[in-house]
C-alpha cells in the first residue's frame, strides 16, 4: 500500500529528477573543463538527487517506513548542496573563479552547508499517520533554518548575482535571452522550495496541492535546460 500524497507525487518528483539530472549532463558536455559549468552540473545533480529520494519516499510501499528517514536525510543533504553550489556558481559567474577560489571566500559557504546539515539532520524526520495513512515531515525551528532559511538565502543570492550579469549584456542579443532564462529557473527553484515547505508544515493537506508544486520545479528545468540545453 502506498502513502499520500504518492504515488503520483512521487512518480513525477522521480520524472523531474531524471530531468535535471540530464540536463546537468548537458550541461558538463558542453564544456567539461569549464569550472562554471562543472559547478552547475553538480548543483542540478545534488537537486536531482533531492527529488530522487523525496520520490522514493512517496513510491515504495509503506513497509520501507523504517527507511524513510534515511531517504530524506540524503534528500535534504542534496537540496542544501544545490543550494550552496547555486550561490557559488552565481559568484564565479559575477566575480571569477579565482575570486571564488579564495578562503575567506568560499570557507564561510562550505561551513554554512556543515550547518546547514547538522541543525536539518537530526532535528527532522518523516512522520507516518498509520490512521490516515500518510505522510508529512516534521521538524524543530533549527530544521527550518537549515532546511529553509539556509538555502533560500543561498537561492536568493545566486539569483541576484546572476540578474546583475545582465547590465553588460545587449537585450536584442540571443546571448540575453539565454542568461535572464537562469535567475527565472532559480526564482522558481526558490518558489518551489517554500511552497513544499509551508504544505510540509500542514501535513500535505492534499494530493492536488502537492502535484501542483511540482509546476514550479518542472518550469525551473524547462529554463534550465533553455539556458544551458539549447
Amino acid at each position: 500500500m502506498m502513502t499520500a500524497p504518492g504515488p503520483i507525487i512521487g512518480l513525477i518528483f522521480l520524472f523531474d529528477a531524471i530531468l535535471i539530472i540530464t540536463i546537468a549532463i548537458l550541461v558538463l558536455r558542453k564544456d567539461p573543463r569549464n569550472r562554471l559549468n562543472q559547478l552547475v552540473a553538480v548543483a542540478m545533480v545534488a537537486f536531482g538527487i533531492y527529488m530522487l529520494f523525496g520520490g522514493l519516499i512517496y513510491t515504495l510501499p509503506i513497509s520501507y517506513v523504517s527507511f524513510f528517514d534515511l531517504l530524506r536525510d540524503i534528500a535534504v543533504s542534496g537540496a542544501i548542496t544545490a543550494s550552496i553550489l547555486g550561490a557559488l556558481s552565481g559568484i564565479i559567474l559575477l566575480r571569477g573563479e579565482h575570486y571564488v577560489a579564495r578562503a575567506h571566500i568560499a570557507g564561510p559557504f562550505i561551513a554554512l552547508e556543515v550547518i546547514a546539515l547538522a541543525l536539518t539532520i537530526p532535528n527532522e524526520y518523516v512522520d507516518y499517520n498509520i490512521a490516515t495513512d500518510t505522510i508529512s515531515f516534521t521538524g524543530t525551528i533549527w530544521a527550518g533554518i537549515g532546511l529553509f532559511l539556509i538555502p533560500v538565502s543561498m537561492m536568493v543570492l545566486a539569483t541576484f548575482c546572476y540578474l546583475q550579469t545582465l547590465r553588460g549584456i545587449d537585450r536584442s542579443h540571443k546571448k540575453y535571452r539565454k542568461a535572464i532564462a537562469l535567475p527565472i529557473a532559480l526564482i522558481l527553484v526558490t518558489i518551489g522550495i517554500a511552497y513544499y515547505t509551508v504544505i510540509a508544515l500542514m501535513g500535505f493537506p492534499s494530493p492536488t496541492l502537492s502535484i501542483l508544486g511540482q509546476v514550479f520545479y518542472i518550469a525551473a528545468s524547462a529554463f534550465f535546460f533553455y539556458a544551458f540545453g539549447t
